[in-house]
């Protein structure tokens, strides 16, 4: 009988060194039954890196959704070995309604990122699946479930996989006094490789799309500015002469200290680019002769998200920097070759993120597949 092969190891701290590497990794490791070893986790992160609890959940879930032995899976810890099962013996993650909690406000969306390759592709799912995480909607360093509804499932939808539905019981927040939230995810399982996929043709800008939490008291403030900042600057996110559609939402974020905005561009192809902050300075406190100072924010933010969308307009690509990175795994999964347009300043192509390259790296290493200059990528068709 021959021994299992060793584990792949994967350096922690290569490129990007963050928790990406590993949520890719052990999603990749799940559905391919190949053992993983990943050392120095979140190397490059500052206070020393290691396992927080938003990754723990994530090796957790998937270690009983196929039944693997773990060896590093605590808090803190800075070296993880993965070891699937081989066999296909029934597992209470199977299930159709599965529950994710956590005790702190953790992203919930990253917690998606993790699982989702597993839930998409693996055999032991047909039905829909109701996925209910706890944890944290709009929270620093992670993408919020504004932008994942907004623009990572309608892209996603958009290159072939099942609408993802998403339900929003409550927000949790890292900023102001810390709250658990909880959202509902219902995934619908491929039931066939996802074909080959082509994101070149971007199209005209036709809509862009403002959402905003915030206290109440600031809404006519972000609305005047906003409306200031696409008189000046309209010309430039509208590169067509149909009168632009501009649509505005404004939600309570039911704390002074909370502020969010996001920017989604939407084109005449369907493509979706967002940009969007979760304001994470000082607020200066209120005084006698400064009753709102929040006001003062409203414009910075404004002015930092819409330059930041211009960017992405501007380039010319059919992904956002932080959708770039999100569509790698799918590419390599894909069956035939998929290809991306990044974007292009002047005659040269956007260089990727160092989170798409970290994506990159760790899908050729787990699945052996290699993306070229142009951003194609020939998918093993799992």
């Amino acid at each position: 009988m021959s021994s299992a092969p060793s584990p792949i190891h994967l350096n922690g701290t290569t490129l990007e060194g963050g928790g990406q590497l590993l949520r890719i990794a052990i999603g990749l490791s799940a559905l391919t039954k190949k053992a993983i070893t990943i050392t120095s986790i979140r190397g490059k992160r500052h206070g020393g890196g290691g396992l927080k609890a938003q990754h723990l959940t994530s090796v957790q879930w998937l270690s009983k959704a196929i039944n693997a032995q773990t060896m590093g899976a605590e808090l803190k810890s800075k070296d993880l070995t993965f070891t699937p099962s081989t066999l296909d013996a029934p597992n209470p993650q199977s299930q159709s309604h599965i529950q994710i909690p956590q005790t702190t406000p953790g992203s919930i969306t990253l917690i998606l990122q993790a699982i989702l390759p597993y839930i998409l592709f693996s055999p032991h799912h047909s039905s829909p699946v109701h996925i209910t995480i706890t944890g944290g909607t709009n929270v620093s360093n992670s993408p919020s479930i504004d932008y994942t509804t907004q623009v990572l499932t309608p892209m996603l939808n958009l290159i072939g996989i099942p609408p993802i539905s998403t339900q929003l019981h409550s927000r949790g927040w890292s900023q102001g006094a810390p709250v658990l939230g909880s959202v509902t995810f219902t995934i619908t399982p491929l039931q066939a490789p996802l074909p080959a996929f082509d994101l070149t043709t971007r199209g005209t800008i036709v809509s862009i799309k403002a959402t905003i939490l915030a206290p109440p008291s600031t809404e006519q403030s972000f609305r005047d500015e906003l409306d200031l900042m696409f008189e000046r600057s309209g010309h430039r996110f509208f590169d067509t002469e149909q009168t632009p559609e501009i649509e505005i939402s404004f939600q309570p974020s039911h704390h002074d200290r909370r502020f969010y905005i996001l920017l989604v561009a939407t084109t005449s192809t369907g493509i979706k680019l967002g940009r969007d902050w979760l304001y994470d300075r000082r607020i200066p406190p209120s005084t006698p002769s400064s009753p709102h100072p929040a006001f003062s924010h409203i414009p910075t933010m404004i002015a930092k998200v819409s330059s930041d969308l211009l960017a992405e307009i501007e380039h010319g690509g059919c992904v956002d920097e932080w959708m770039r990175d999100q569509v790698v795994v799918f590419q390599a999964l894909g069956k035939g070759e998929s290809r991306v347009h990044g974007g292009c300043r002047g005659a040269e192509r956007m260089e990727m993120s160092l989170h798409a390259r970290t994506a990159v790296w760790v899908a050729g290493e787990v699945l052996g597949v290699r993306f070229d200059e142009g951003g194609g990528c020939k998918g093993v068709g799992f």
